[in-house]
């Protein structure tokens, strides 16, 4: 059991004791005038096990908020506003977001679906284009959650990319649509597939390559 950090003792006119978790984890703990220290630090420790439950919760949400949220390669930062009904990114580069309940949980599922509906407009339109100018033939797109990969092609020419693809560059996420594009003619990486794709993307491999170094940015850490 991790030990208890050092807490504060208020007295005032109360009829119980009371424990708070202080932004910078400190414990405030609220207690009648009349209640000698030895009975607060036996409250206290016998509160322990739930004392470092919220701690450890509280440490789990500061990471959280500390992430980048990428968007088309670019970090930023986010906020809530109560009265917005759906999440923005603001024009300055700040993400809204509707929630304000201090969740963790709560605040992945919103982030995570709104990056899921504006994946789902991005990618297709850009699969529509290159499909459109370079005359590939697929059957359906798909949106995924996958950590694993950056996108794939079934033998029936279905595309499926994760929503996480908009967090990178646009070029790269170009590339990846390319590349999957590519497989609907060649179902391999071989010679015929690589000239496939540095036909319409010159430089894939400078893009594959920052996919390969920077892709643990574009993670999110779930809770």
């Amino acid at each position: 059991m991790s030990p208890l950090p050092c807490f504060q003792i208020i007295r005032a006119s109360r009829r119980s004791i009371s424990i708070q978790i202080s932004p910078k984890k400190w414990l405030i703990v609220r207690a009648p005038f009349s209640i000698p220290d030895d009975i607060i630090h036996a409250f206290v420790d016998k509160k322990s096990d739930w004392i470092n439950k919220h701690i450890h919760q509280q440490m789990r949400q500061d990471i959280w908020l500390e992430q980048n949220l990428y968007y088309l390669g670019k970090p930023h930062r986010y906020t809530y506003d109560a009265s917005q009904k759906e999440p923005i990114l603001h024009t300055d580069g700040v993400f809204i977001f509707s929630q304000n309940t201090k969740c963790a949980r709560k605040e992945w599922e919103e982030i995570k679906k709104w990056y899921g509906a504006q994946a789902k407009l991005h990618i297709r339109d850009r699969v529509h284009f290159f499909a459109k100018q370079y005359n590939f033939k697929y059957q359906n797109i798909k949106i995924t959650s996958a950590l694993t990969r950056w996108g794939s092609c079934s033998g029936n020419n279905n595309l499926n990319f994760p929503w996480r693809l908009l967090m990178v560059p646009t070029e790269v996420i170009d590339y990846v649509i390319v590349h999957e594009l590519a497989h609907t003619v060649h179902k391999n990486h071989s010679p015929r597939f690589w000239w496939l794709v540095e036909s319409i993307v010159p430089d894939w491999n400078i893009h594959r390559a920052h996919l390969k170094a920077e892709g643990y940015r574009y993670i999110l850490h779930e809770f």
